[in-house]
């Protein structure tokens, strides 16, 4: 058999598995449609039902579903999974830019560099982002300054798991890849942090350093005065890279705490990658609390 013949098999092969293993959530639902263009050929996938009520939501979430099967194709890797996860972030980027640029003055972001009164929080991210960052980190730094930040990834993870989102907002609890005020990650930080932008630094830093502060807020759970739009960008990019996951290619996507996933990575390396990939759940000590 030649080479191009067993490809197309395993394509064929890998479509037919992903039909009959399409994921349902806890609700039995599918979101994704799963369609074939009739005069190109080409695959791509519709939501079944909107997830937004605003139309450009969805077509963000639409757009991010399409990428993961441009990606991944049918023969996903943990490489292509690494090279999505950079496509997610690089496309949220891009739409927060465009979204700042036409604030206007009233939507003028706070936010600069040595700004960091919001990394002092559990950090949500997903099994692709955390490949991304761990394969960033791998190829950026040296052996002795990974072994570093695997201790220091530790120790975080050792006072941080297991406390409560409330207690974790707190200037005794920065984020492992803060240093010196700045983000070590910034090139593959989360989508969450992308999607952040604050309109009054003051009021970011007083939450975090006053305790009367700190508690008024938890208890009203208000988010200060910040910039909807690109959290709703970053959301609706992030649901639909979850969705085209879970999915079409039945990989555990629930959310992660960051720092927790690392702590996973760092501990078991190849082996955590080899094993979600084959479709189990290597992170489960690393899930946000509720999943």
């Amino acid at each position: 058999m030649s080479g191009r013949s067993r490809k197309a098999e395993r394509a064929a092969a890998e479509k037919k598995r992903r039909k009959e293993r399409a994921f349902r959530d806890d609700s039995g639902r599918v979101h994704l449609a799963l369609h074939r263009d009739p005069a190109s050929g080409r695959e791509g996938v519709s939501l079944k039902k909107p997830l937004y009520t605003e139309s450009w939501q969805n077509d963000v979430a639409t757009g991010a579903a399409n990428t993961v099967l441009g990606v991944l194709e049918h023969e996903p890797t943990i490489e292509r999974v690494v090279e999505l996860a950079r496509r997610a972030m690089a496309s949220t980027s891009r739409l927060v830019e465009g979204l700042l640029a036409r604030a206007g003055e009233g939507g003028a972001v706070a936010c600069k560099a040595g700004c960091a009164h919001c990394c002092y929080q559990v950090v949500a991210v997903t099994a692709a982002e955390a490949f991304a960052i761990f394969d960033h980190l791998q190829r950026s730094r040296s052996a002795a300054e990974l072994e570093l930040l695997r201790a220091h990834v530790a120790d975080v993870h050792q006072r941080t798991h297991g406390l409560p989102s409330s207690e974790r907002f707190s200037p005794e609890f920065p984020c492992a890849f803060l240093e010196g005020g700045s983000c070590s990650i910034y090139e593959v930080r989360p989508l969450a942090c992308r999607g952040a932008n604050s309109l009054d630094a003051s009021e970011c830093e007083t939450r975090l350093r006053d305790p009367a502060a700190r508690a008024e807020f938890l208890e009203r759970g208000h988010a200060g005065r910040c910039y909807l739009e690109p959290l709703r960008a970053f959301r609706a990019v992030s649901a639909g890279m979850q969705l085209g996951v879970s999915e079409l290619y039945r990989l555990d996507m629930r959310a992660l705490d960051l720092v927790a996933a690392m702590h996973v990575l760092f501990e078991g390396g190849a082996s955590v990658a080899s094993a979600w990939m084959a479709g189990q759940q290597p992170f489960q000590r690393a899930l946000r609390a509720g999943q």
